[in-house]
């Protein structure tokens, strides 16, 4: 009920916008930006044109707005992306095979070094999953492929095993998809061409290709809550999924943020290093490089 009323409350705001000033771009801040549903139903208003929805629109994003504030006499531009938070690190250096090997004992785990996108494509077109930490950590309220789970998402299986046995969630609990942008038209209804980097509105899915997604869709009315993946915002991510597409003509990945049911996400290495050892994960890629491998 509270849902339904959000939806009509938010579509009479819009309309009364338009009435007055003719207005068809809406860009959203506040709480209320992270209710993905309420986008689909604005989306649907024929006078829209565009929306736009930050990857977190509640207080934390007041620091973004800060710098710009104060750097408002000088030359400022847009953030090319958000990931922007604490960088994958060993006591502030880069990290090597060596010094994994001290955060993995060889007793319990293999690390394989110079493992390939390629490579990973592979193990993820065999149904594996695969936690991903690389870079600097994501921004706002949704993991984007820098501390992410990913697997296949045409295996609905995996959403029951990465539920019961690694993250501990409700059964009940649906997952995200990233797609890659320049493929996305033939799974996802987005006929307003709605730029989502972020996972923060939600679109129908189209039937033909629904199966291919399906560990990746909403198990009630299979809407899908997509990261839909330029190139240019993360080159390195938009590669594995490049590969994995190579592999099995699916341009996507299941995404689920990497961390235990409870815990913030895993942005340090440290972090990376507890939230693996303290699941069921047997397969963990390091900075586009490592494979670590329970053994």
């Amino acid at each position: 009920a509270l849902q339904f009323y959000l939806e009509k409350m938010a579509k009479e705001l819009l309309k009364r916008i338009y009435k007055k000033y003719k207005i068809k771009n809406f860009y959203f801040s506040g709480g209320v930006a992270m209710n993905v549903k309420m986008f689909k139903e604005l989306g649907n208003l024929k006078f829209v044109d565009l929306i736009s929805v930050p990857p977190s629109g509640a207080d934390e994003s007041l620091s973004i707005g800060a710098c710009y504030y104060l750097g408002r006499n000088n030359s400022t531009w847009p953030i090319k992306n958000i990931y922007i938070g604490k960088n994958l690190l060993l006591n502030n250096k880069k990290i090597n095979y060596q010094t994994l090997y001290k955060l993995f004992p060889r007793k319990k785990f293999k690390i394989l070094n110079n493992f390939t996108h390629k490579n990973l494509a592979h193990l993820l077109a065999k149904n594996e999953i695969i936690a991903v930490a690389r870079g600097r950590e994501e921004f706002g309220a949704r993991a984007l492929g820098n501390r992410s789970i990913i697997t296949n998402p045409s295996n609905f299986d995996a959403v029951k095993s990465i539920n019961e046995s690694i993250k501990n969630r409700d059964f009940w609990m649906p997952f995200a998809l990233t797609i890659l942008k320049e493929k996305h038209q033939k799974y996802i209804e987005n006929k307003k061409n709605f730029i989502c980097d972020f996972m923060t509105m939600t679109f129908e899915t189209k039937n033909n290709n629904q199966k291919k997604i399906k560990a990746g869709c909403h198990p009630y009315d299979n809407t899908v809550r997509p990261q839909i993946l330029e190139k240019e915002f993360n080159p390195m991510y938009h590669s594995i999924i490049k590969k994995f597409n190579a592999l099995t003509n699916i341009p996507a990945l299941l995404n689920t943020s990497l961390n235990l049911h409870g815990y913030p996400l895993a942005s340090s290495l440290e972090r990376v290093t507890y939230t693996f050892k303290n699941s069921d994960l047997k397969f963990l890629y390091i900075n586009d490089k490592f494979l670590i491998k329970k053994k």
